[in-house]
């Protein structure tokens, strides 16, 4: 079931803006498919998580395997040089997971994997049923690689443009999708499951988890504005993956579970369910000042329901929530009042 968001005009075109200028190295890297094989066992190699981890068919997968048996190129693999040396795939991954469900003998979802469709001499056949000149072609094999590693400015934040540019085939891929595969990670986990959390679950208006990971980018949106709104800068869209990438590999989360936890609990006792929903869908705008508010209140006064309804009445709220609200003003003037009014 898909969250229902409010469409503005200016959240549509922050979640396709573009700013940042990059200095990005990238260089050519021939890899036999057992070289390949063997770092992906080594985890040298990092398929992200993904929804859409495997969706080629059987015959798919089994002509790529053909390709390779019988000498045909095949388009090259992307990968992201990450700092640790490990190479994170940013376009590929059907390939790469074809070839080694071949060598594992074990598609994805857990059937044989015998060639099929393909010509009738490996029609069938496993890749420990290959004859052995067929086996070694195959391990011998070349997919080109085109490495990437981002020099300017010093971050890593263009993986997250190259992976949305490159995977916007048939369904273009939301902005928390993308972050996703880019920003992968014990941090990126954990606001997944915080996502399927019950009372939150009410704030959203939808039972199910979204698909397309809407409620999930709000979550981090609150996070990131909680934690830095006094330094917001636009787009919204960069402001959040850069917040993912500093958290990627944060392993203590007790501090966002409890900042979470109590925000929508307070939230949800004082301004009921679908609080956010102020026309058609979710303003988010709405929601991030209020939420924002909410997680710095010292004190919870009296009627805070009575004073919700004048804050969504006052003018100068309404402009920042409905025009222009990624534009730095717009963001840090609707905190301020959410706060005032609220709690003041």
């Amino acid at each position: 079931m898909a969250v229902q968001l409010e469409a503005i005009a200016s959240e549509t075109e922050d979640a396709k803006s573009s700013v940042a200028l990059y200095k990005i190295l990238s260089f050519p890297a021939d890899y036999t498919l057992e070289v390949l094989y063997r770092k992906w066992q080594d985890g040298e190699i990092i398929i992200p998580k993904f929804q859409r981890s495997f969706v080629w068919k059987h015959v798919q997968a089994s002509r790529l395997i053909e390709s390779f048996l019988m000498g045909l190129p095949v388009p090259a693999i992307f990968l992201y040089n990450e700092a640790s040396e490990r190479h994170l795939v940013i376009d590929g991954h059907q390939r790469l997971l074809s070839v080694f469900s071949f060598f594992d003998k074990t598609l994805p979802d857990g059937r044989l994997f015998a060639l099929k469709g393909v010509n009738e001499r490996w029609e069938g056949k496993t890749y420990d049923k290959l004859d052995d000149a067929d086996a070694r072609r195959f391990r011998d094999s070349v997919l080109r690689a085109v490495i990437l590693r981002q020099v300017h400015p010093d971050d890593m934040t263009s993986v997250y443009h190259v992976f949305e540019r490159l995977n916007t085939g048939g369904t273009t891929l939301t902005p928390q999708e993308v972050r996703n595969c880019v920003f992968h990670g014990p941090f990126n986990d954990f606001i997944v499951e915080l996502n399927k959390n019950s009372t939150w679950r009410q704030i959203v208006g939808a039972q199910a988890v979204d698909k397309r990971m809407r409620d999930v980018e709000l979550i981090v949106r609150f996070f990131a504005l909680a934690e830095m709104h006094k330094r917001y800068a636009k787009p919204m869209k960069d402001f959040i993956s850069s917040f993912m990438r500093r958290h990627q590999w944060l392993t203590d989360h007790d501090k966002y579970q409890r900042l979470f936890g109590e925000a929508t609990t307070q939230i949800v006792e004082h301004l009921g369910k679908k609080p956010f929903h102020i026309k058609r869908g979710l303003n988010a705008a709405v929601f991030d000042s209020v939420m924002v508010a909410f997680a710095e209140a010292r004190r919870k006064p009296r009627r805070i329901k009575a004073r919700y309804v004048r804050l969504l009445a006052n003018e100068e709220y309404t402009l920042s929530t409905t025009s222009g609200t990624t534009d730095e003003h717009a963001v840090k003037t609707r905190i301020e009042i959410a706060k005032q009014v609220l709690f003041a």
